[in-house]
């Protein structure tokens, strides 16, 4: 439960193992996230950049692809919100260079958006950026930091907010609403479970934990009657733990009991879709034509159903 998260002092860093390879995998989850749920975003944009935003805040998504000279420059994820560009990034391993990556990033998003201003000056503004850091690394600023020198002498200090998912226990998320942090929940045992850890008291621990983490999604699923919060959540959260517990560890049965066993797709995605199939073939049923049935659906929604209903029979 909350209060039998491990002590953030204990957790050994991450850096004392290979953290490169098949890293993409906590890229994916954030980035479905971004797109699937980016409401999700806004507690965290509240929680490092001191901002009240409701989590019914209008927004815009920004294209992250931006392409220069020496390629493509793909960031995680960038809303704006009223005048405000965020520029968010998740990060798994600590990079001496983080901080000029984050810099290329934000000087093409500053360039995309850059305008015309007063008395025909370039106005070219930064985006509020941070970083995520979901693994548990030792000797973490808070924040990455570069000195900009200019010709005409002026030094400027780039500053980008650091955040670490390791700080935030099962209440801490719940309480901040930083929901996006819930999939990498199971990074804090990362290193006990790398090495098969058997130990009875961490993997009580462990289990205590996503005892509550099911236990209050399911409680805000049913008072905001988000089910479908719940459901991919749990999606997200399998995804990344049945990459991070070794095949040959009891901890996998354990969990998967608890969160509801393993699920290939985001579960909503599949009732919606199935959903609008089935309200498809009982148009289809009472009669109506299809350029009434696509006046609401796709054609490949229309197809789909077209090619059910014919399996059926």
């Amino acid at each position: 439960m909350g209060n039998t998260d491990i002590s953030v002092n204990t957790l050994p860093d991450a850096n004392t193992e290979n953290t490169t390879e098949h890293s993409t995998i906590f890229d994916d989850v954030f980035r479905t996230i971004a797109q699937k749920m980016p409401q999700l975003l806004i507690p965290l944009i509240n929680e490092v950049f001191h901002t009240s935003y409701s989590e019914k805040e209008p927004f815009e998504q920004l294209r992250n692809e931006h392409y220069e000279k020496f390629g493509t420059v793909v960031t995680d994820s960038i809303i704006r919100i009223g005048s405000h560009i965020y520029h968010l990034e998740c990060q798994s391993t600590k990079d001496e260079t983080m901080v000029i990556r984050m810099f290329e990033y934000d000087i093409s998003i500053a360039l995309e958006h850059a305008s015309f201003a007063k008395h025909a000056i370039w106005e070219i503004e930064f985006p509020q950026s941070c970083v995520l850091y979901i693994r548990n690394h030792r000797s973490l600023p808070d924040f990455h930091e570069a000195i900009v020198k200019f010709t005409d002498g002026q030094k400027i200090r780039y500053r980008v907010p650091i955040i670490q998912a390791k700080k935030y226990t099962v209440d801490r998320i719940f309480e901040k609403r930083l929901l996006i942090l819930l999939p990498y929940h199971i990074l804090r045992y990362e290193h006990f479970l790398k090495h098969n850890g058997t130990d009875s008291k961490n993997v009580q621990h462990l289990l205590d934990d996503f005892r509550e983490i099911n236990r209050k999604l399911e409680e805000t699923s049913e008072k905001e009657q988000k089910s479908h919060l719940y459901m991919d959540m749990i999606v997200l959260i399998e995804e990344i733990a049945d990459y991070i517990i070794p095949k040959d560890n009891e901890i996998r049965k354990g969990l998967g009991e608890i969160m509801g066993g393993k699920i290939l797709k985001l579960r909503s995605e599949e009732l919606l879709e199935q959903g609008r199939i089935d309200a498809i073939q009982n148009m289809i049923d009472l009669g109506l034509t299809k350029e009434q049935i696509l006046k609401k659906y796709s054609l490949e929604e229309y197809e789909k159903a077209l090619n059910s209903m014919s399996v059926k029979v």
